[in-house]
């Protein structure tokens, strides 16, 4: 109890010898709970093109679908919790990720849009309410993808002229006229060096997300965007790289950023900006990149604006 500055009133405060601890306070309610989920991977077999093939070829539908929700025994209402649905997969040679995931809650609303301890069915709805929802999508693409290797093209195009396969079933052509090892030290040939522009190493990264709230019948789109995340090397040792996206609820760029990257062999140079919002600045760096060295650096930023 706290007695008041005139004396004459009292409060009850609570108290915990635990408050401003590093481990917080503990909860102040009694509870038991019993976790209930199950994982589920969804495969399929499917016949094989290959006519030599003996077994049918297995391919992945759903890389993972659980369902999760947890039962209060201390609770004397609302003692369900809501079921937890994710799931994922992968398209295109795996290049391509595709995850979901939704809220069902087993209870209904009042009419002021409150949660109350009557299931949903039993006010004349369905079993289950929407209560969120959200899909994700991650597409990569590189250079890498479209580069064909001639060599292995004009071994294929010598075994079909010569009533062979197109593939490497009964082996690989080997050129026995060229009978020297690989190593190394051939790719580091002196002399001129070819044109570096004629084949630029890149990468780009799409993400879509999406995310549907209707806790309290609201029903809208809380989040709707394309996110995108791109490199170019314009030499072996300069590379330029960018991140931005597309908000389509707010009308606008999300968080963007330009980087730029020199190596200089034992040497590093970099420079990051963000042009716009609340986190604009830049940041300039070169230092060595030896871990026993690296305290040999100088770096220079601008910090983002002071907001109150």
């Amino acid at each position: 109890e706290v007695v008041s500055a005139d004396g004459l009133t009292t409060e009850d405060v609570e108290y915990t010898r635990f408050e401003g601890s590093i481990y917080g306070v503990p909860g102040k309610t009694y509870s038991s709970s019993i976790g209930i989920a199950i994982s589920n991977n969804f495969e399929a077999k499917v016949k094989d093109r290959d006519s030599t093939a003996t077994e049918a070829k297995k391919i992945t539908l759903l890389n993972n679908l659980n369902f999760s929700t947890a039962y209060n025994l201390a609770g004397d209402s609302l003692q369900w919790s809501p079921l937890r649905i994710t799931g994922g997969t992968q398209f295109f040679d795996n290049k391509m990720s595709v995850n979901f995931g939704m809220t069902l809650d087993p209870y209904a609303l009042d009419n002021n849009n409150n949660k109350i301890n009557t299931f949903n069915i039993d006010n004349g709805g369905s079993l289950f309410r929407l209560t969120s929802a959200n899909l994700t999508m991650n597409y990569t693409l590189s250079s890498q993808l479209f580069k064909k290797d001639t060599s292995d093209e004009r071994s294929k195009e010598e075994n079909l002229r010569s009533g062979g396969r197109d593939d490497d079933l009964f082996g690989r052509a080997q050129d026995f006229s060229d009978s020297r090892f690989r190593t190394d030290d051939d790719d580091e040939e002196e002399g001129p060096l070819e044109l570096y522009n004629s084949k630029l190493p890149w990468s780009l990264q799409l993400a879509y997300a999406i995310n549907y709230t209707n806790a309290r019948r609201e029903s809208t789109i809380s989040s709707h965007s394309l996110m995108f995340s791109g490199d170019i090397e314009l030499s072996p040792r300069w590379s330029v790289g960018a991140s931005s996206g597309y908000d389509f609820k707010n009308k606008g760029f999300t968080y963007t950023q330009f980087r730029f990257e020199r190596d200089l062999l034992s040497w590093r140079m970099s420079f990051s900006w963000i042009p716009f919002s609340s986190r604009s600045s830049w940041y300039f760096f070169i230092g060595i990149k030896s871990s026993l060295l690296k305290d040999l650096k100088y770096d220079k930023r601008r910090e983002p604006d002071q907001r109150l």
